[in-house]
């Protein structure tokens, strides 16, 4: 018993699997997902990336962001897309300590980021709750998608997720360079999809993808991207199945290459 418990606090080899922080740090943490301080803390534990969640404010600024509405996470209300960048200034998010914990823009965030960490990549979960026209939105937003990785430093570094197939198809047609993964919950159905589009990946829960599901991904040439990790014991069993890229909510838990 106590050979396992001091087997269970060593960290894990991570073999040839890419560790993504999810939200930075992952859930639980000391500072909100998707903040500054867990996007820095997550590649300051060796991370080879993060992953943040991303939404377009009225005037076009991109934003990590997680949920549909302000009130869940900040004392603002409404959509991110219905206020503009300015108003988000005031709208910070609520710390474990009670300070306020600024909402981030990606242009600038992700611009210091890749200056002190120059082989990280990112991966942005993009986030769809539109205020008005539906695919004029989702025009913007591929578009500020497209200028981001064209920032110096970024290009080659990002990666998209998404559930929207069609978000997916109009950013591969803006920028044919920025690897695309469905964000999926059937594995079969989604591998179906990805190889139909052309994506590069797909990335699942891992609770709902087997290792044969994975496997037969692979061969088919998907990328396999697992989530929903954060014990010794769900690592363990995510890394069994031998998918390409992890997030994981605790990116400190695996030794570095």
């Amino acid at each position: 018993m106590v050979a396992m418990l001091l087997f269970s606090c060593a960290p894990m080899e991570r073999e040839d699997v890419l560790i993504i922080g999810h939200g930075g740090l992952g859930m639980g943490a000391s500072v909100p997902m998707n903040s500054e301080a867990a996007l820095v803390g997550g590649l300051a534990l060796g991370a080879d990336g993060v992953e943040l969640d991303v939404q377009l404010t009225a005037d076009s600024v991109l934003v990590a962001y997680h949920a549909q509405d302000l009130s869940e996470l900040t004392p603002c209300k409404g959509l991110i897309n219905a206020k503009l960048w300015s108003e988000l200034t005031s709208c910070a998010l609520r710390g474990e300590d009670g300070l306020p914990v600024p909402i981030i823009r990606l242009d600038s965030a992700l611009a210091h980021l890749s200056r002190d960490h120059p082989t990280a990549s990112y991966t942005l979960d993009i986030k769809l709750f539109a205020a008005g026209d539906w695919w004029s939105y989702l025009d913007v937003f591929s578009q500020r998608l497209r200028a981001l990785h064209a920032q110096q430093g970024l290009h080659g570094r990002l990666v998209v997720e998404c559930q929207v197939v069609e978000f997916l198809d109009l950013v591969g047609r803006v920028d044919a360079n920025l690897p695309l993964f469905l964000y999926a919950t059937d594995a079969e159905e989604g591998i179906r999809t990805v190889k139909e589009k052309g994506y590069t990946g797909i990335t699942m829960d891992h609770g709902r993808m087997d290792a044969a599901s994975v496997a037969k991904a692979k061969e088919a040439g998907v990328t396999v991207a697992l989530f929903g990790v954060g014990g010794w014991w769900s690592h363990r069993r995510a890394m069994a199945k031998r998918p390409d890229r992890l997030q994981t909510d605790s990116p400190g838990a695996f030794r570095g290459r």
